[in-house]
């Protein structure tokens, strides 16, 4: 439960550090821009961190829901997903109405699989933990913060994109907080 709580605050923090590293940046601010478009930004190292602390939050989970094996499994996608997303960098900010890199795709499909795979994991385990149950609800909210934000980053209309930034982040939040929970939950048991 420590290594999940201690990588959950690795990730967030590292997100939040750079965000506040960028306050001010001409192009990128936190509450409409995706974090991973920070990577060539200031301290963008820092996204890369980020990723690591959220799939590593990912994996230290694992051993604790392993009994559920779908759950197991939905939450190391979540952790490659992550991973493969924080090393693979999207295209530097500028370069947005460009065609899409293959490093951007598949940047893209390695962080939309993780948003889709934890909300599952919570979706299977709704009946666990009491701690836990409400997070499901998070969890499914999470999945309506994905269907906007893929239908924004794929050209829809423009009615939340300001925000996509901020829904990301929450996103992230609600994501490692339900690692934590029933990380904690499960070694209680």
């Amino acid at each position: 439960m420590v290594l999940v709580l201690f990588c959950a605050v690795v990730g967030f923090g590292a997100i939040v550090l750079l965000d506040v590293r960028n306050l001010g940046h001409p192009v990128l601010d936190p509450v409409s821009h995706m974090a991973s478009y920070f990577v060539h930004a200031d301290g963008g190292w820092l996204i890369v961190l980020a990723s690591v602390g959220c799939a590593f939050a990912a994996f230290a989970t694992v051993p604790v829901v392993r009994a559920q094996r779908a759950v197991a499994v939905a939450v190391s996608l979540f952790g490659v997903g992550f991973l493969v997303a924080g090393l693979v960098p999207t295209q530097p900010y500028g370069d947005w109405d460009a065609p899409s890199s293959t490093a951007t795709l598949v940047h893209g499909a390695a962080g939309w699989l993780a948003f889709l795979a934890l909300p599952t994991a919570a979706w299977l385990l709704r009946g666990g933990p009491p701690a836990a149950r409400w997070l499901t609800g998070v969890a499914s909210v999470s999945l309506v913060l994905l269907a906007v934000g893929t239908v924004e980053v794929m050209d829809g209309p423009d009615h939340l994109g300001h925000l996509l930034g901020l829904l990301e982040r929450l996103m992230i939040a609600a994501d490692l907080g339900w690692l934590v929970v029933v990380a904690r939950a499960r070694q209680r048991a």
